[in-house]
């Protein structure tokens, strides 16, 4: 029992031994390990553990050998600190509701765990090496040298932390750029995809954080939107979003989906209202590239001329709700009484307030370009301000 991977036939050949069923979780409270669950009623207490993983409050008092907590749909547990000499590492944990302990399997599980201390130990020093060695790696395949692209495409495949594929896409994940907004969740959200992908697939998904904090992921398939948006919405993860990129056919070039992701996610935070929690490049239309824009440094004196008179006339809510789904209508005004349900005759009122402003022709296409870009540039630019 003195490599890694022997730590889960050293819970396995404990759980046998002590006739129960047993579950290692780390420091974080993060399931590492877990004995064979054959009944029904334990399979679904691992699922809780499973689902609820690293999330759930760390013992209320360790300083004994043992304690009993209680964790919501699981029960009474025995939870006994694990620890390799130095310092915890984390704990062994058997349900006791169903199945009451006695002084022989107590004492079983107490003499086991110095040494199921130790396994845990190496075995996430060995998890923390995995991790850094994957963060060089992706750092390196996005990275500008194409040699060193290659040779770390090269290593994540033969390395496994990735698998070959005829298509890889890249994602990038941050929270709220705005300053004075909630710390960055991004680490946790890559985190937790990984974790969703592990437990429910045999997918190899490999992702790690970058320097400036952007969290990264890598797909060896085109990314369902949907299901990501889905993992993202975790209550746990704030107010976090993703940018995807486009898929491409080699891994040594995944930093082509990389760049686009990227983008894909600064035009999602620019505006937030019009991209769901999860958006890729193709969805971001002409925001992908408004996204290379210095927006935040944009002032009302830098927009045109037309989109400065609609701003100072400082009109209502209404009126300028209503110029804006006549811009996204592309002046059709029947489209637009039609979405915003209101008679044709209320809408050329509303519009006429506008052209009483500019003096001009709404029909006029270079006009309504203006304006749509203008006032886009001005609402995102509004959006990246404090509230």
């Amino acid at each position: 029992m003195s490599t890694v991977a022997s730590l889960d036939d050293a819970l396995q050949d404990l759980s046998e031994a002590a006739g129960r069923r047993l579950v290692v979780l780390d420091w974080s409270m993060a399931v590492v390990a877990y004995s064979i669950h054959e009944a029904e009623a334990d399979r679904f207490r691992l699922s809780v553990l499973l689902a609820g993983s690293g999330r759930w409050n760390p013992p209320a008092s360790t300083v004994r050998e043992y304690v009993y907590e209680v964790l919501p749909q699981v029960g009474r547990c025995l939870v006994i600190p694990l620890t390799d000499h130095r310092r915890r590492v984390g704990y062994l944990l058997s349900a006791v509701d169903d199945d009451p302990l006695d002084d022989d399997q107590l004492r079983r599980l107490l003499q086991a765990s110095s040494g199921l201390g130790v396994l845990l130990s190496l075995r996430l020093l060995y998890d923390e090496h995995d991790r850094s060695r994957v963060r060089d790696l992706l750092i390196r395949v996005i990275g500008p040298d194409l040699g060193q692209r290659r040779a770390a495409a090269e290593a994540l495949i033969a390395e496994r932390h990735v698998g070959v594929a005829s298509q890889y896409a890249a994602v990038a994940i941050a929270g709220d750029p705005r300053p004075g907004r909630s710390p960055d969740s991004s680490a946790l959200a890559v985190w937790t995809t990984l974790d969703f992908v592990s437990r429910s697939s045999t997918a190899s998904v490999v992702g790690s954080t970058l320097d400036d904090g952007t969290g990264v992921l890598i797909f060896p398939r085109p990314v369902v939107t949907d299901r990501l948006s889905r993992i993202l919405g975790d209550a746990e993860l704030g107010d976090v979003r993703a940018g995807i990129g486009p898929v491409v056919g080699r891994l040594e070039d995944v930093h082509q989906s990389m760049t686009l992701a990227r983008r894909a996610l600064r035009a999602t935070w620019l505006a937030p209202a019009d991209h769901g929690r999860a958006n890729t490049w193709d969805d971001t239309g002409a925001d992908g590239v408004l996204a290379l824009l210095p927006v935040e440094q944009i002032t009302v004196e830098d927009l045109p001329r037309s989109v400065r008179k609609v701003l100072a006339a400082d009109l209502s809510d209404e009126i300028m709700s209503t110029l804006h789904a006549y811009l996204d209508c592309g002046g059709d005004a029947q489209r637009t009484a039609h979405i915003l349900n209101i008679h044709r005759s209320t809408l050329y009122y509303r519009l006429g307030r506008v052209r009483s402003v500019l003096d001009r022709d709404l029909g006029d296409g270079r006009l309504r370009f203006e304006l749509h870009l203008g006032l886009r540039l001005h609402d995102m630019r509004k959006g990246l301000e404090i509230n």
